[in-house]
Formats: structure tokens, sequence, C-alpha cells
């Protein structure tokens, strides 16, 4: 599809339409996000969606319509002066109104709060001054004249009611002033939040009348998922519920609301066309090593996307800094770009930059894998002035920003651990590629046998062939095998793949598994974990009760079955219960339909074993006395249940550690299979419902007499 610069279709009809996830397919490293616009086109126009945020991969930008043709899309990258003026204009305007009315709200409240304090101390009270008077003296009328106590009371009642109302009108007005201004101030910190390398300006030229549906899709990194299981087991049907979910997040910028997800074990960035195989021939003449061809970049760097019109002086870091003094957060304004004007002798050589590609990854030790701080990575290309040095920081991690596209070579170097590069590292317009490395210590060699054997013939030439039989074997000189000491460097470009054990693409053994969610799904950007429902399943099963009563008083769940399911389960961490009761905790294994596999489900609570051990001390011998020690171990198990309970039930004898102690099994009841080389007893019982069952096995220990024995595995 044809790219062109936004400069060039300015004639044209510009409109910006709502476009909200629809749609999300989440993989073990990243996530397909599928957007769905609806317009009326008039002929040709312009289609300007919203900005999208986060490591969105630019290559995998796909624009569909259906009622309409697309003929043109065009992308760039926002750079530091996109902050969106107009709104940023708004945003401060309504956040200042807002403090303004705020503190003339809260400074009214005080002041009639204030007077509601002063009328609780004003109230008419009676004169202190005694009522008698001395002889020949009168009492004044002011004293003993209490009709304006009634006013004055009716007055200060009358004052306390109004205030109250009013301290009630102004406290509402105020929660209502403080909640618009949050919903702004959120506004403030989208505006203010996204660098320029986290949004991508998506335009499309469609043409058509009517009625149209436009669909944007494209990969987006930080997203993620972990499969997880809840199996519960109805003990009365003997049946398990197999609920499967997967814990999906995201830091990808947007939040994805009632969307419909759809979580995938694929791994679509590691994506590779399949090799060719190239024809070998014998000859004696014109070596000829087959070497694959590379593969020629297709992709034409699209022209540098024109700049939009200039911010007045100084205004845009006026409104940044304004909008974090408003937030009260201490965000630093973006700084302008400059442009660097090279030298004069350099003008006509330098390549043009374009910035915006990085370089990130993470460095670690080949012998324990640990993160290696403090490594110097250097990276240099034909293309770039001079070299970019980056260090890596306390989780082995670096980062390499504003690279113009090109042919890269990075080198790492540390103290104490051999120096390593890797080339050929192809890096395009405005792309984040991942460039992990493991250094191997210093004096960290191997070695191993090579035989070598002298090429007698040609490999390629056509003209002229050879018989190669046991005759001409023979006449091959042979060399002797040397040894030749080699690091564990790997070749150059080689790369160890790096996935999490517990990630879906690990738990599937790498088949490409997809699970839609039952119903639409909102998962917000940086809100943690949402547990998205896949799918419900109740299988029939015939559990047993494993019991250890040597060991642990528990009895385990387990069940051996072909999976009924009928599709691929990968693994994942489960949650048991037994009823509405939890019983543990177990990681399951990717299981394929019809596959025979051991389901565990926790411990039930309700059966308990009971161990018993009664021991006989008798002397044997007639001139050398021995000690002779006999063991009577009783196992009981009832079963609570109203149904047949079905009981696997293992214990042991111990075996003779010194060729003076003699061990000897004398009997079990009833029969239990034995293994001799362990000293293992296993019984399988079938206890009746709301019965008890008991074994016994007894066993004798024979020593010299007043030794003291001990116990070692």
């Amino acid at each position: 599809m044809p790219v062109f610069g936004l400069s060039a279709l300015t004639a044209l009809w510009l409109a910006a339409v709502e476009a909200p996830v629809t749609s999300v397919t989440v993989y073990s490293d990243g996530a397909r996000v599928v957007r769905t616009a609806r317009v009326n086109v008039s002929g040709s126009q312009l289609v300007e969606f919203p900005l999208l945020q986060g490591e969105v991969d630019a290559s995998s930008l796909r624009v569909e319509a259906q009622g309409a043709e697309v003929t043109r899309v065009e992308s760039r990258a926002s750079i530091p002066e996109a902050l969106p003026t107009a709104e940023a204009r708004q945003l401060v305007t309504e956040l200042e109104r807002f403090e303004e009315q705020l503190a003339q709200v809260r400074s009214e409240r005080s002041a009639y709060l204030t007077q509601l304090e002063s009328l609780k101390q004003t109230r008419p009270e009676p004169s202190a001054e005694p009522l008698s008077a001395p002889k020949g003296t009168a009492l004044t009328a002011s004293r003993l004249d209490a009709s304006g106590w009634k006013a004055a009371t009716d007055f200060v009642e009358e004052a306390t009611a109004r205030a109250q109302a009013k301290v009630r009108e102004l406290t509402l007005r105020e929660e209502t002033l403080a909640r618009d201004k949050t919903r702004r101030l959120e506004e403030a910190r989208r505006a203010l939040g996204a660098s320029p390398h986290e949004r991508l300006q998506v335009v499309a030229t469609i043409s058509g009348q009517g009625a149209a549906t436009l669909t944007l899709t494209y990969f987006i990194q930080d997203a993620r998922w972990y499969p997880a299981y809840e199996l519960r087991l109805e003990p009365k049907s003997n049946r398990v519920e197999v609920a499967f979910a997967g814990r999906v997040s995201q830091e990808t910028g947007e939040d994805w609301e009632d969307a419909a997800l759809t979580l995938s074990t694929a791994l679509p960035a590691s994506f590779m066309p399949a090799p060719e195989l190239a024809t070998w021939k014998i000859g004696q003449r014109e070596r000829f090593i087959p070497t694959p061809e590379p593969v020629p970049d297709s992709w034409r760097a699209p022209p540098a996307p024109t700049p939009p019109p200039p911010l007045a002086p100084g205004e845009e870091t006026r409104l940044r800094e304004r909008l974090s003094a408003l937030l009260g957060q201490p965000i630093a304004p973006h700084p302008a770009p400059v442009a660097q004007t090279p030298p004069p002798a350099q003008q006509s050589q330098a390549p043009a930059t374009h910035g915006g590609s990085t370089i990130v990854g993470t460095v670690v030790s080949a012998d324990n894998k640990n993160p290696i701080a403090d490594v110097v990575v250097t990276a240099t290309s034909p293309n770039l002035q001079g070299e970019q040095v980056v260090v890596t920081d306390a989780q082995g991690q670096y980062r390499i920003p504003q690279l113009p596209p090109g042919t890269y070579t990075l080198r790492f170097d540390k103290e104490a651990f051999k120096p390593f590069s890797r080339s050929e590292l192809q890096l395009r317009l405005d792309r984040t590629i991942r460039v992990n490395a493991e250094l191997l210590p210093e004096g960290f060699t191997e070695s191993i046998e090579v035989a070598a054997r002298p090429p007698t013939i040609d490999v390629g030439s056509s003209s002229a062939g050879v018989n190669v039989n046991s005759d001409f074997m023979r006449r091959v000189p042979e060399k002797p095998t040397v040894n030749v000491p080699v690091g564990l460097e790997p070749p150059a470009g080689w790369q160890r793949p790096t996935l999490d054990p517990r990630l879906p693409a690990s738990l599937a053994g790498g088949q490409a598994l997809s699970f839609p969610a039952q119903r639409r799904e909102t998962v917000r950007s940086g809100q943690g974990e949402r547990r998205v429902p896949l799918f419900t399943e109740t299988w029939p099963v015939q559990v047993e009760r494993e019991l250890f009563p040597a060991l642990t008083s528990n009895a385990f769940l387990v069940a051996q079955l072909r999976s009924p399911s009928k599709q691929v389960l990968p693994g994942g961490e489960a949650q048991l219960f037994v009823g509405a009761d939890p019983s543990g905790q177990a990681q399951l294994q990717l299981v394929s339909p019809g596959e025979p596999f051991t389901l565990p489900l926790g411990i039930d609570p309700a059966v308990r074993p009971v161990r018993n051990v009664r021991l006989v001390t008798s002397e044997k011998g007639f001139l050398n006395k021995d000690d002779v020690t006999e063991y009577a171990v009783t196992l009981e198990v009832a079963n609570p249940y109203p149904f047949p309970l079905s009981v696997r039930l293992h214990d042991q004898w111990p075996l003779p550690g010194d060729k003076n102690v003699e061990v000897k099994l004398v009997s079990t009841e009833p029969y239990a299979e034995q293994d001799a080389d362990k000293g293992t007893l296993e019984w399988r019982l079938s206890i009746p419902p709301s019965r008890k069952s008991e074994v016994t096995f007894r066993y004798t220990v024979r020593h010299p007499k007043n030794w003291r024995l001990q116990q070692r595995q």
C-alpha cells in the first residue's frame, strides 16, 4: 500500500473519528489490537485515528474498510512539541477556574463555620449582679426586664439555621467542584504522560459513498497473560469441574474497554520464513561453499513527515509547566529539539538522521544467568556520527535511544568478562528492537576433540565429476585427532531465546493455541491483573485417596484418567477445591485430548488415617545373645462418606544398614504389594460407606545385645 506524507493530502477533508478498541488477541509478549470506526464517506477524504500510545510496531499497522476503499495509509511518530495545544489551553483555563471557585467556596464555608461558633456563644443570660438592693434604693427596670430575651433567642436560632443551611450548600458545591477538577486532572495527566516515542498518528485516505466501517489493526508490546485453573471435586458424584481462565495484565498506555479478548499461546514476533535447500554438486574445479543468500530488505524509508506549524515561542513550555503545577507533580517539560548543524567539512558526508529508533536489551552472565550491572554497551553504525555508549543498570538492562536507521554493531565490555559483539543488526525508522547478550566469565573454556580430514575434492563444480568409492576413501590421508581449547562464546548473530517458563508460549510446548473469552472484558493499562474466564468443563473421574500415615495424616486426592477435553490444555497453576472448601494448589502440565495423565485434586480433610505401632523385645541365641524386636504396625482408615471410598495406602519397613543388623518382614494382612529394594508396602482398598478398614504388617529387627540403633536416610 503506498505511503505518502501528510502534507501531500492537505487538500482533502480531514475527519478525526472515534475508534475504540473492539477486540484484542493477547500473546506471551504483546497483543494484537483492533480498533473499529464508523464513518460516512462522500468521495475521497482523510480519516484520522486516535493517537496510539505505547510500544506500537509501526510495520504491523493495517487499515481495512467495509463499504469504502482504502487508498493510502500514513503513520508518523509524534514529536516532543506534539502537545495538544488547544486541549492544553482549555485544561489550564478550566483548572485555574476550578482553583478560584474552590478557594472562594472554602473561604465562604470557613466564614459561616466561624459565624456558627460565634452564635453558639451568644445567648441571653441574667445579670450576675444581685437582685436585692440596699435599703433606700430601688432596682433598675433594665435588670428585671426580660422582654428582650425571646427576641434575642429567636434571632440566634434563625441565624444558626441560615448558617447551617449555607454550610451544607457550600459543602455540596465543594464536592461537585472537586469531582470535576479530578476529571480534568486525569485528562491533564494523559496529555502530559505520553512520551514522544509512545504516540503514533495514523491517517487513512478512503473513498466511497455512504456508511463505512474501518478497522485499524496493530501489534503492541507490554501485554501478557498466564494460564490459571480451578479444579473443583464433587465427592458424591465423582466429577471434577475444570474452570480455565487467563490472568491478563498490560501496561500499553491504552485501556481496553468492553473488548472481545482472545488469549493465544503463539509467538507471532518470532515468525520467520522456512529456509530452502541449496543444490550441492561435487566436482574438481571452482571451489564452491553453499551460503544462504541474505534476503534484501524491500522496505523503503518514507519521506520525513512535514513538521506541524511551530507554536508561539515559549507557549508549550508555559502550558506544560502550568499543567504540571496544577497537577502538583514535578513533570519536566519536554525540551524542544535543537537542530545541530555539522561542521562545513562534514556537511556533505553526514547522513540525514531521523531519530526515534531505539535498541534495548538485557545483559546476563552465561554461567548463572544473573544480570550484570555496569556493562559498557557501545553502538556503532555507518549512519551514526561517532558512537553511542551506555551502561547497564542493576538489572542488567540498557537502552540506546534516538538512533538513525541503519546497520549496527553492538559491543559489550565488562571487567572479568570476555568482550562480546553483535553485528549486522538492522534498525529501521521509528522502531525499537531488543538485543540481549550473555557474557562469558574470563577463563571459562572447554576442551573438545576435533577430528580433521583434509578435503581432497572441491565442492561445487559441475564441469567434471568423480566417483567416490571405498578405494578412493582409503587413499584419503588422515590427520591425528587434536585437542583444541575453545571458548563457549556463541557465534555472532546467535541469540538465546529468553522466555519466562510461566508464560503460555512455554506452557503450551510450542503449540499455537487460541482461547476466546466467554464475554467482553475490560482490561485497563497499569491496573494489575484481571482474571478472564475462558471455558468450564465437567469431567467424570475415578478418584483415589493416597495415604502415607507414617509421614502425614493428610489424604491426597488423585485421579488417573485420559483427558476427556476436546482441546489441548496448556500447563499452568491450579487452585484445588473439594466441594466449596479449598484443598491446595498444584502445577498442571500440557495435556492433549485422550492423553493419560495424573490429575492432582488436593487434600481431603474428611479422611484422616491412624497409625499405631506395638513392639515386643526378646533375647535370642545360645552363646551370643541378640536382641530381637518385633514391630506390629496397624493402619486404620475410616470412610465418612455414604459411598464406597477407593484408597491407596502406603507404608514401609526399615532396611538394614549394617551387616550385624537383620531386618525381616514377617507378614502383611491383607497382602500388600512389596518392593524389597526400597522397603515399601502398598495396599489398594475399597472401604464401604460409613465403615472402617484396617491393615497390619509385622517385621522384626535383630541386632547384638545392648546395641543402640539409629535411623538414617
